[in-house]
């Protein structure tokens, strides 16, 4: 008689198992975007933004005790100034604030207009944008990766480095 072990079965079907990517998804405007989970550090519920009269989409809240610089990644992404009803400081809806680290080691804050999503994307979800769309600049700070899920409307993979750039 054959002893099936658990642990047996999953070494012989871990060749099987497809690579996978946890990301965190976010809807900005109409579209929906992702970042790598670890590219977050916390997401939490923004509470006012201040110190930024000209728009120019970078601005201060108060985050644990201290200031936290904001880029609206909003206006980065979709290379306009916002409009007087999208103001970061007035705005009346929930909004939720990705607090990421930037490569010298301080915490950024990134305002986002819906709840985030944490999926698990298996690799083979990841597909590459057309060249022609990347080069049209439609939308700023993407990699040149698109997420495609079931049933759900595709993720552009954003570029952390390019969303921090001040």
């Amino acid at each position: 008689m054959a002893i099936h072990s658990p642990l047996r079965y999953r070494r012989l079907n871990a060749d099987r198992t497809e690579a996978t990517h946890q990301l965190i998804a976010f809807r900005l405007r109409q579209e929906w975007f992702a970042l790598p989970i670890d590219d977050v550090q916390k997401v939490v519920q923004m509470g006012k933004i201040y110190g930024d009269p000209q728009g120019t989409g970078v601005s201060l809240t108060e985050y644990q005790d201290r200031e936290l610089l904001v880029i609206d990644v909003s206006q980065r992404i979709f290379a306009e100034a916002p409009s007087a009803n999208t103001n970061l400081g007035e705005a009346t809806q929930v909004r939720f604030l990705a607090i990421v680290q930037g490569d010298t080691g301080d915490l950024v804050g990134l305002p986002i207009d819906s709840p985030p999503a944490i999926h698990r994307v298996p690799e083979s979800a990841f597909s590459p944008l057309p060249s022609s769309y990347v080069a049209q600049g439609n939308i700023q700070c993407i990699s040149s990766t698109m997420v495609r899920l079931d049933n759900r409307q595709p993720l552009f993979l954003l570029d952390r480095n390019s969303l921090l750039q001040t």
